[in-house]
């Protein structure tokens, strides 16, 4: 069975926030795009996925994250990116997909649901979005 994740984060994810996650999710991994680009993913030495990661979606309507995460995850200002992560059932994978979740709401602030709770980001200050870019 598939574990679920949503970083539901403050900022829109730069290119260099998302390759700080895929580093942080762990270097020898390998990683290949499908679906034409709309999913990551992060496979093990077999080349086989432990991580599926889509594009980040914009929301902005207010109450819309409640509305299709339920209650348990607290009040979301919009707007925020929705990024979607899916880890396989593979040993490894769950651990895989929060480390790179994490990573995601350190660098730009917010939160990260799953079926076991809610979990805010865990720096004092995200860095910008645009920190680093012209």
């Amino acid at each position: 069975m598939t574990y679920d994740l949503v970083a539901l984060v403050d900022g829109r994810p730069s290119s260099e926030d998302v390759l700080a996650g895929l580093a942080a999710a762990g270097d020898e991994l390998g990683v290949r795009a499908v679906s034409g680009g709309a999913v990551v993913q992060l496979c093990g030495d077999d080349n086989l996925p432990l991580v599926s990661i889509e594009l980040p979606l914009l929301i902005q309507v207010p109450g819309e994250v409640e509305r299709m995460l339920g209650t348990s995850v607290g009040t979301v200002d919009t707007p925020a990116w929705w990024v979607e992560i899916r880890a396989s059932a593979r040993d490894g994978a769950r651990e895989v997909a929060e480390k790179y979740a994490t990573t995601l709401i350190n660098r730009l602030g917010g939160k990260v649901w799953t079926s076991a709770g809610t979990e805010t980001a865990r720096s004092e200050s995200p860095q910008s979005a645009n920190e680093g870019t012209d």
